[in-house]
C-alpha cells in the first residue's frame, strides 16, 4: 500500500464546523494506491490556533484539556458501554495527539460515514434533540463510574470555564460584552422593562454570579461535562429511508469539566432547541435524560446516589444562570447569517468589529424572535434575578 497524494484543505466549513472558534481544522485526504487499486482515506487535522486566538487558547489549556478527554475519558467511557452491550459511539475517534512542538490532534473524519452538520441559521428540533440527549445521558452516566473509580483522573477538569483563574481573564470577557448588546436590544422593546434593568444588571455581575454557581458544585453530584454542547458540536447521520436522524457524534471537549450535569442540560436546552419544542417538550426531555442516565448506572451496577429526577430538576434550576448565558451569548451566534467571529477575538473583545458583529447578531429577526419568548420565559422563572 502506499500513498499516492495528500492533499490538505480548510475544513472548517464542513466538518466539526462549531470546533473552529479555538482552533484551526484541516481535513487531509490520502489517496492510496495498492497494485491497480486505488482508494481513498481523510482524517480530519485539529491544529492549535495563531496570535491572540492561539494565547487564549494556550493559557486556558484547551488543547491540554481536550487531549485529555480524548486518552483518558473517552476510551473508559466506550469500554463501559462495550462491557454492557452498548456499541454507542459518544465521539469521533482519535488517532494521534500530541502536545509540544504544538498541540494538535489528528480524529476521524466523520464524514466518511455519512455525518453530516445540522442546517446553518437553525435551532434543533425534537428529532435531532432526543439521540443527543441520549448520547448525552450515557457520557454523564459512565463518568460517574470513572471518578467513583478513579478519582485523580478527573481533577484536572475541576476547574471551570469560569473561574477565578487570571489566566482565563481574555476569554471571560466574551460573557458581560455579549450580555450587555442583548440589554441595549432589548432596551428598544416596549413592555420589557423591568427585563432590561435586569439584563444590564446580569451583564455587570455575570462573571462572579457564574464563578459562585460552579464552586457550589464541588459538594454535589458530579458528572463529566462536555461544557460546550450546542448545535454546531454536533454531527448527525440521517436515515436514508425516514430522513431522521439515527445517529450523532459530540465534538469538541476544550471546555470539558467535571460538575454538575445541569451545566450541559441547561448550555445544550436554552441555546440550541427550537424555542417552541422547548415550549413543549422539555419536561419530556428531561425525563428521558434521567431515565437513560439512571438506566446506563443501573446496568453498570453502580451502587452509589443517582438523583431522582425530582432532585434533576432541582439543579437545573439551581444552574438556571447557564441556560440564560447559552441563550444570550450562544444563540445569537447560530443565527450569524454570515462569518465574522472567525477568531476568539472579536467573539470576546469589545473591538468595533466586534461590537458591530455583535449588533447584527441581535438585531436579526430570528434571534429577536427567539429572545422575545425566551427572556420572558427567564423573567416568568426568576433566572435573570442575580
Amino acid at each position: 500500500l502506499e500513498v499516492h497524494e495528500i492533499i490538505v484543505k480548510s475544513a472548517s466549513a464542513g466538518a466539526e464546523r462549531g470546533s473552529g472558534f479555538a482552533s484551526e481544522m484541516h481535513r487531509a485526504t490520502f489517496n492510496l494506491k495498492r497494485k491497480d487499486v486505488t482508494g481513498k482515506f481523510s482524517v480530519i487535522i485539529k491544529d492549535h490556533p495563531k496570535g491572540f486566538t492561539g494565547v487564549v487558547a494556550h493559557k486556558s489549556k484547551l488543547f491540554k484539556r481536550e487531549i485529555m478527554a480524548y486518552k483518558e475519558i473517552l476510551p473508559r467511557i466506550e469500554e463501559l458501554l462495550a462491557s454492557i452491550g452498548d456499541t454507542t459511539k459518544i465521539a469521533p475517534a482519535c488517532y494521534y495527539t500530541t502536545e509540544s512542538p504544538e498541540p494538535f490532534l489528528i480524529l476521524e473524519d466523520m464524514q466518511v460515514t455519512g455525518f453530516e452538520n445540522f442546517e446553518k441559521g437553525r435551532l434543533l428540533n425534537l428529532d435531532h434533540v432526543l439521540p443527543t440527549v441520549e448520547k448525552l445521558a450515557k457520557l454523564h452516566a459512565c463518568s460517574v463510574l470513572i471518578a467513583a473509580e478513579n478519582p485523580k483522573i478527573m481533577e484536572f477538569f475541576e476547574e471551570a470555564p469560569i473561574s477565578r483563574n487570571p489566566d482565563r481573564k481574555d476569554f471571560l470577557t466574551f460573557f458581560p460584552v455579549n450580555i450587555r448588546c442583548v440589554a441595549e436590544e432589548i432596551a428598544h422593546w416596549k413592555g420589557y422593562e423591568e427585563i432590561t434593568e435586569k439584563m444590564f444588571k446580569l451583564a455587570e455581575n455575570v462573571l462572579q454570579s457564574a464563578v459562585e454557581m460552579y464552586e457550589s458544585h464541588e459538594q454535589g453530584f458530579r458528572v463529566f461535562n462536555v461544557a460546550d454542547l450546542w448545535v454546531d458540536n454536533l454531527m448527525f447521520h440521517i436515515n436514508n429511508e425516514t430522513k431522521d436522524p439515527d445517529n450523532v457524534v459530540l465534538l469538541d471537549f476544550q471546555l470539558s469539566y467535571y460538575g454538575s450535569p445541569a451545566m450541559d442540560l441547561n448550555y445544550f436546552l436554552y441555546g440550541s432547541l427550537n424555542e417552541n419544542v422547548r415550549k413543549v417538550h422539555l419536561k419530556y426531555i428531561i425525563r428521558e435524560y434521567h431515565r437513560i442516565f439512571k438506566e446506563t448506572l443501573d446496568k453498570l451496577h453502580y451502587d452509589g446516589y443517582i438523583p431522582s429526577l425530582k432532585d434533576l430538576t432541582i439543579e437545573l434550576i439551581k444552574n438556571s444562570l447557564q441556560g440564560v448565558i447559552a441563550a444570550t451569548c450562544l444563540t445569537p451566534i447560530i443565527f450569524m447569517e454570515k462569518d465574522g467571529f472567525e477568531n476568539l477575538e472579536n467573539l470576546a473583545s469589545r473591538t468595533e468589529e466586534g461590537d458591530q458583529i455583535r449588533r447584527q447578531n441581535v438585531e436579526n429577526p430570528k434571534y429577536r424572535a427567539f429572545l422575545q419568548r425566551t427572556v420572558k420565559e427567564f423573567e416568568l422563572c426568576g433566572f435573570l434575578d442575580v
